[in-house]
């Protein structure tokens, strides 16, 4: 027969809540890696974080693009070799975590990299500035013609070139040829000189930019306005740079119809001068450019600025790139080899275009423009121009080609690294916090419900169990890392969870002061103080919930644990707080006044039951 309402068989419930105790600490010396231990954030264990945030031009970016995103930079960190991180979304954020000393190279592991082969239709020296005026032609900022596409590469893609290209004064452009296994000798590059910097004046980039009245142009000074503005919404640079640095017109070709489109010089010079090659903002395009476009951008280096065609090979056509050193020269190079598609297209491009300049650009900014030697048929060399790539740069340059490219261009919105002794300094200052916590509920409940205030502290050690064995499973199956504000949640959870006991025994004590006895109390108050309970968590829980899906970073630690430890509170309160103050009202030892601390109600209730005796038989009279 079942128990009256509010009555309970506390061996049962017990018995239970050491079951689901024995089952979690099973699974936690069963699996993963056997260890009595959560997983620590890098705020703990010392390491490096860091938040990448999607651009686009056209609205949020989709879910498919940011889990590719993701995939891909976790491959780039699992290829550099770093042991125990993880990369997350959160939102339209990419978070990556290194733990330990290994996580600088985590900084550069969000580069797009998307790279594209593009012939090169002409250049200029960085810090020559072509200008116009009203009275003048406007100087050439471009020496040379692009010729029209050449029939003998088909499958190409790109206009021919067959340009004669002007380089910067003394710094020739570097020569393009196969791997050690099918390497030809390296003329020396002939260059021209451009302009005399003495006859054009110089001027900066924004009186460059043609007036208004030509809607081409106009696309520029609307760029350089935008670029300028810090307010400026991402997506309208965007959008302005594509008009400007990518108009069809920049170069002999087809527009997006498939009209056949002349090069316009004019507009040429006024991209040009768009372009600081040493400005320390990021490039809206990089991640945004369109391949069958021109573009115009500069050099990694800042010292040249190009004029370049349409894409005619993508860089998802490649196979493997490796870092080696320069067989024939100072410093390293990246070594490429191509898929089956890409190796021919590349083929048939290089020999249609011997002694022309094919740019290798990298996030919009050309890595190399070396000239064709000849024809290449297998591995292909990037060099890193004059002296060639340092050992860390091909190396990492190597290792964004290998993984491949990210579909969405990323800027980091938070880079944080601690030292691992800062972490173990923050995890004893955290631990501390929470038993000065734990140690001041615990006097205050033995000071104020005596009995009571025990079964409250087991209670919390046995939640504190519970809890602790969630945290380490949960490390292990959804990646969970417990931080500094992780555990603020968990030393405020204990608050909470005490404020549920708290409830129950002072519904327990209006019980008495009625008139009725601890252990005819115990179901009565169990059934008042349970809804108020429920409520509470609820409302708590719904706070949590809502802090965790609308913050980001570390603030969604903290609701993590919150909620988590909302949950298992109840767990503890009617699994083992009710229970043991069940079997405490049927126990004289415990239930004794003076030692259960409600001594002092049942007088005060007998007190007041008696002053109103005489006021009832009064009335009666």
């Amino acid at each position: 027969m079942a128990p009256p309402v509010g009555q309970i068989r506390p061996g049962r419930y017990l018995a239970f809540f050491l079951a689901i105790v024995v089952v979690l600490y099973l699974l936690v010396f069963l699996t993963g890696d056997h260890k009595l231990s959560p997983k620590l954030g890098i705020d703990l264990q010392g390491g490096t974080r860091v938040a990448l945030t999607a651009r686009t031009d056209n609205g949020p970016p989709s879910k498919e693009s940011l889990s590719l995103a993701r995939e891909i930079i976790e491959r780039r960190v699992n290829g550099t070799g770093v042991s125990g991180a993880e990369v997350v979304l959160d939102g339209s954020t990419v978070v990556i975590t290194v733990p330990g000393e290994d996580g600088e190279k985590a900084k550069d592991l969000g580069q797009t990299a998307q790279l594209r082969f593009r012939p090169v239709v002409g250049s200029v020296a960085a810090q020559q500035q072509p200008t116009t005026t009203n009275t003048e032609p406007p100087l050439p900022s471009v020496t040379g013609s692009a010729a029209p596409t050449s029939p003998a590469a088909p499958t190409s893609g790109a206009p021919a070139a067959g340009t004669t290209t002007a380089k910067p004064q003394g710094r020739p452009a570097p020569a393009l040829a196969a791997a050690p296994a099918t390497t030809t000798t390296k003329p020396a590059a002939t260059t021209t000189t451009p302009p005399a910097a003495t006859t054009t004046p110089a001027a900066p980039a924004t009186s460059a930019a043609p007036a208004a009245a030509d809607p081409a142009l106009a696309a520029c000074t609307d760029y350089l306005t935008l670029l300028a503005d810090p307010k400026a919404e991402v997506a309208k640079q965007i959008t302005a740079a594509k008009k400007c640095r990518q108009d069809p017109k920049l170069a002999d070709g087809k527009d997006a119809q498939g009209n056949a489109v002349t090069a316009d010089q004019t507009l040429q010079q006024a991209a040009l001068a768009s372009l600081d090659c040493n400005s320390t903002k990021a490039d809206p395009l990089v991640g945004n450019d369109d391949p069958k476009l021109p573009l115009v951008t500069c050099d990694q280096k800042g010292a040249e600025k190009f004029v370049l065609g349409p894409s005619f090979l993508e860089g998802t056509e490649i196979n493997d790139a490796n870092a080696q050193m320069d067989p024939q020269g100072v410093g390293y190079v990246v070594s490429l080899s191509f898929k089956s598609t890409g190796s021919k297209i590349w083929s048939d491009y290089t020999a249609a275009h011997v002694q022309d300049r094919a740019a290798f650009v990298l996030d919009t900014e050309v890595v190399s423009a070396p000239t064709i030697q000849g024809a290449i048929n297998g591995d292909t060399q990037i060099t890193g121009g004059q002296g060639g790539f340092k050992s860390a740069e091909a190396t990492e340059l190597a290792q964004v080609l290998k993984y491949g490219s990210l579909p969405l261009s990323f800027e980091s919105s938070e880079a944080e690294t601690v030292s691992a002794t800062l972490g173990l300094a923050s995890l004893d200052a955290g631990l501390i916090a929470g038993a000065i916590g734990l140690v001041l509920v615990f006097l205050y409940c033995l000071v104020y419900y005596r009995i009571l205030g025990l079964l409250t502290i087991l209670s919390l050690v046995l939640s504190g169990v519970q809890v602790f064995a969630v945290l380490v499973l949960l490390g292990r199956w959804v990646g969970y890392s417990l931080d500094l504000p992780g555990i603020a949640g968990l030393i405020v959870a204990v608050g909470f969870t005490a404020d549920s006991f708290v409830i129950f025994f002072e519904r327990l004590k209006d019980e008495i002061r009625e008139g009725r006895t601890f252990r005819s109390a115990v179901p009565r108050a169990w059934v008042r103080g349970r809804r108020t309970i429920l409520s509470a968590d609820a409302v708590l829980f719904l706070a949590a919930a809502v802090l965790y899906a609308l913050a980001v970073g570390q603030v969604r630690g903290f609701a993590f644990t919150l909620g988590v430890s909302t949950i298992l509170d109840l767990v503890v309160v009617f699994l083992v707080t009710h229970p043991l103050v069940a079997m405490a009202s049927k126990s004289k030892l415990l239930s004794n006044p003076k030692l259960s601390g409600l001594g002092s109600v049942q007088r005060s209730g007998a007190a007041q039951r008696a002053a109103r005796v005489p006021v009832s038989a009064a009335k009666e009279v």
